[in-house]
């Protein structure tokens, strides 16, 4: 019997690193990816991450405190019931979440991301992306602080050492990179994240439970869709 042809499966994640669904969609996609490999399905996943602005309004130069934030954006009762919510939705996967710390714009960590790209491909990628995820979720870190993103960096062997990683950040390198892919994201229509694009051909929005993508490789395996 002929080898089964393995088939790519190139798939591009539009996300920002504050968007709580994006390390939900996150967690899941590499879940599918993992069930997937354990029905030995003759796939090869390939992936890389997009950046994508979820709130143009935030500042870049401070911190500002993230409770005041959603509270004054969608009101305290609202926010109340949105701390619960995505505390059990991030428990269900084995994360956690906390509101406490402060937010900024998303800049540094989207250079730092396509970074990881550039120097150690989709596994260094991946790692980093989870590193930044990790710290802004679960330890309530700034994520646009650089002195935050230097110890990702280092940790994830994007940089050696801190004084390199520190002096990359402080630059503008990449820069011109992520505005263009905010922009193509702008362009495709993309409105909320994270957003799946598979072969490009077919997209997925939201942070869709593993069994859909899952359903959606059985069928690129099999032949029902190119």
């Amino acid at each position: 019997m002929a080898a089964a042809v393995i088939k790519p499966i190139n798939i591009v994640i539009t996300a920002d690193s504050i968007c709580p669904f994006c390390y939900l969609g996150f967690t899941k996609i590499h879940k599918a990816i993992a069930t997937a490999k354990a029905r030995q399905l003759p796939l090869q996943f390939n992936l890389r991450f997009a950046p994508y602005q979820l709130d143009p309004t935030l500042p870049s130069d401070k911190a500002i405190s993230k409770r005041e934030r959603y509270a004054a954006k969608f009101g305290a009762a609202r926010f109340d019931q949105m701390e619960k919510m995505m505390a059990q939705r991030f428990a269900d996967e084995g994360l956690s979440i906390t509101y406490d710390g402060t937010v900024r714009q998303t800049t540094l960590s989207h250079r730092l991301i396509a970074r990881a790209y550039e120097v150690g491909g989709e596994a260094m990628q991946m790692k980093t992306v989870e590193g930044i995820y990790r710290k802004y979720f679960s330890e309530g870190k700034d994520i646009g602080d650089v002195e935050v993103l230097v110890t990702v960096a280092v940790e994830r062997g994007v940089f050696g050492t801190e004084e390199a990683a520190r002096e990359w950040l402080k630059g503008s390198e990449g820069m011109k990179e992520y505005e263009a892919g905010v922009l193509a994201a702008q362009k495709a229509g993309i409105s909320g994240v994270p957003f799946f694009r598979i072969n490009d051909k077919w997209g997925i929005s939201g942070a869709q439970d593993p069994e859909l993508f899952v359903k959606v490789f059985e069928r690129i395996s099999n032949g029902d869709i190119a």
